[in-house]
């Protein structure tokens, strides 16, 4: 297969995905049908058939996209020369933009529903944790070990611990900022990096 079929497969595969996503935002995910995705992306129910077996392959699909972009994050701060705790600090400072963002209730709904229906599908849940815990995980595990191998982080703290520790605080703030938007992001922001550099960096373990 040429790299221009390729190319032109995969953009196809995204062109779905991204419809999909249109209307997920718009109707949620059980109100949406094949029909309105094939709509949305302009094209046919087997061309659409041809990508994905179901409706849940394609939010399982849209769960890995959607978190590629963190691991990416991570990466750039990595290839900057950036520090563990700096890069903590870069990803931080980019959750705090997205919840003050205008798109942010969109994709706190669509997170928030793809949580939702991993408790119901296992494909969205192996989805989910494949791009949660084999990605992101372990991009914060790699560098909670790095922090530890420079002595910033106490050695007797287990990494992926912290790494699940770090995801989960996430994912509560855009929880509770979906339900409050009155919550002041930039505050949980400082009690994040309060944690990150004093509970993490000096070992401290609660028994």
């Amino acid at each position: 297969m040429s790299k221009v079929t390729e190319a032109h497969l995969e953009a196809l595969r995204q062109q779905i995905i991204e419809a999909a996503l249109a209307c997920f935002s718009r109707q949620g995910f059980h109100q949406t049908s094949i029909n309105d995705i094939c709509r949305e992306a302009g094209l046919s129910a087997g061309a659409v058939d041809r990508y994905f077996l179901s409706k849940d392959h394609i939010i399982a699909a849209s769960c890995l996209g959607c978190q590629q972009g963190i691991v990416e994050l991570i990466g750039f701060a990595k290839s900057q020369g950036s520090t563990p705790f700096q890069v903590l600090d870069f990803i931080i400072e980019h959750g705090l933009a997205l919840l003050g963002s205008e798109d942010f209730n969109e994709h706190s709904m669509l997170n928030i529903q793809v949580w939702s229906e991993a408790v119901r599908s296992a494909e969205v849940k192996d989805a989910l944790l494949t791009a949660t815990f084999n990605s992101i995980g372990q991009a914060f595990t790699g560098l909670f070990a790095e922090g530890q191998e420079r002595g910033e982080v106490g050695p007797g703290l287990d990494p992926k611990a912290l790494a699940v520790t770090m995801m989960g605080m996430f994912h509560g703030l855009v929880l509770h900022k979906s339900l409050d938007p009155d919550i002041d992001a930039a505050a949980c922001g400082e009690a994040m990096r309060a944690l990150v550099r004093g509970i993490f960096r000096n070992g401290v373990s609660v028994s």
